[in-house]
């Protein structure tokens, strides 16, 4: 038997993201039962968790689609006590164009993240929020031709770039950054640890998930200190 820990007892925590937070495997055997929130909050006593991830999903706004963060920020629970913002890796595969650092276009990367940020930091000033990067993606899918992280998408720009525009402004807000990018631990480029963790070469499985909810984990409680 599990005895959770009372950590993070009578707090609510919001898991705003992608298919990464849904709880995707792609093999269609996922799902919030595997997610990462799911299987910290089998190890937490949050008051509450709400599982916000949108498969697909990209931070800016595009034309194809009304479910980016932007579009669904403000419909997220009206209050919490930590928040984890996981996304950008649609954003880089569907070629969202990257602006400027001082951008405020919501079709821009840089625009999304300083609207998101700055919205989420008003409406939340309370919450502890976390910023997480995306990971290193070697993605297979026989239907699209998506680019890998050492792949450039057809603006010609690497996923590491969208990675830094995270950081940055995830630095001008002040905003404490968990980087998954760089520091996950699991590679998809590592066959060993591809067939472990990430069945598609980008989505976990439940055991890749397991990891990542440790990893979160420890960012939260890194902020539970302030």
């Amino acid at each position: 038997m599990t005895i959770k820990s009372s950590e993070f007892k009578n707090k609510t925590l919001i898991c705003f993201g992608d298919s990464t937070t849904w709880g995707d495997d792609g093999k269609r055997n996922g799902g919030k039962a595997i997610s990462w929130p799911m299987q910290l909050g089998e190890h937490y006593e949050f008051e509450k968790i709400f599982n916000e991830g949108k498969c697909g999903s990209r931070i800016a706004v595009t034309s194809d689609r009304n479910d980016s963060f932007i579009e669904r920020w403000k419909n997220l629970p009206s209050t919490a006590d930590y928040i984890v913002i996981w996304g950008g890796v649609n954003d880089f595969q569907h070629d969202v164009p990257l602006g400027s650092e001082n951008d405020g276009a919501v079709r821009t990367f840089y625009g999304a993240l300083n609207t998101l940020f700055w919205g989420m930091l008003n409406r939340y000033p309370e919450a502890k929020l976390l910023v997480v990067t995306p990971h290193k993606n070697n993605y297979f899918n026989a239907e699209k031709n998506y680019p890998t992280s050492f792949q450039e998408n057809k603006l010609g720009l690497m996923q590491e770039s969208y990675v830094e525009a995270i950081m940055k402004i995830s630095a001008k807000f002040s905003l404490p950054l968990l980087d998954l990018f760089n520091h996950s631990g699991m590679s998809p480029f590592v066959e060993a640890q591809q067939k472990l963790y990430f069945p598609d070469g980008m989505h976990f499985s439940k055991a890749g998930y397991r990891r990542i909810s440790e990893i979160i984990c420890r960012g939260l409680i890194q902020l539970s200190g302030f």
